[in-house]
């Protein structure tokens, strides 16, 4: 792996090659917005330029994308002032100073009592466990809410995990009549809950996403799209 910088119309662009056995050149940009090139051994650097120099429109167009999403995307500290979602409705952070660490939820504002509250990494943890508290009895009446309408599909009533995970939304391993829902769903409201619960009690009958699968969502939950769409465009904060 080496760094290498070509100029394009008076624009460096810096990459990091990695030589490898692989049939084309390739390139793509991280999220942090850095360059990778993956070319053949025995490749010449003239031709990796050349290859770069042609991907450079594209290149410099994707970098301002990333920049872009990196602006847009919430800071996942937590501290006063800052915004979070509760089921869907959107609340301010207050941080006190306390003997006792717990959490109180009123109208608009979060305060979470700390007995170290300026130990950002100490308050996020604790916020992260009075939110999982929280969402034990959300998502078990979802899921018996998901379970009783589905009750013609004869799928068993699955046991509950709850992880605060970064890529899926949910999960389910049909052998152990287990569900796994992501921590981040309390951030959205009861419909946009409920269809990632139902998503994943159908996943107990149909294991794929085929056209079966979604005759089974469709028949159930008709506006899943939108709430899909929901899910995935709002109720971000970060934390």
């Amino acid at each position: 792996m080496s760094k290498k910088t070509i100029n394009y119309c008076g624009i460096p662009i810096e990459y990091t090659l990695t030589r490898k056995q692989v049939k084309n050149l390739n390139v793509r940009i991280n999220e942090k917005g850095e360059i990778l090139v993956s070319a053949k051994s025995g490749m010449p650097m003239n031709e990796i330029n050349s290859f770069i120099e042609s991907k450079a429109e594209w290149i410099i167009r994707n970098l301002a994308a990333v920049e872009r999403y990196n602006r847009a995307k919430p800071d996942s500290e937590i501290y006063i002032g800052k915004k979070c979602y509760f089921m869907g409705e959107v609340f301010v952070v207050d941080i006190k100073q306390c003997d006792v660490d717990f959490v109180k939820r009123e109208e608009g504002v979060i305060t979470i009592f700390s007995k170290q509250p300026n130990k950002s990494s100490d308050v996020k943890q604790q916020y992260l466990q009075w939110l999982k508290i929280e969402s034990v009895t959300v998502f078990n009446d979802s899921v018996l809410r998901m379970h009783s309408l589905l009750a013609n599909e004869n799928i068993p009533m699955p046991t509950i995990g709850i992880r605060n995970m970064k890529t899926r939304w949910g999960s389910c391993n049909p052998r152990s009549k287990n569900i796994t829902l992501n921590l981040q769903l309390m951030k959205a409201d009861l419909e946009c809950i409920d269809h990632v619960v139902l998503h994943e009690l159908i996943h107990f009958k149909q294991t794929n996403h085929g056209k079966d699968f979604y005759a089974l969502i469709d028949k159930y939950m008709p506006d899943w799209k939108e709430r899909r769409s929901r899910l995935d465009e709002k109720y971000k904060d970060g934390i």
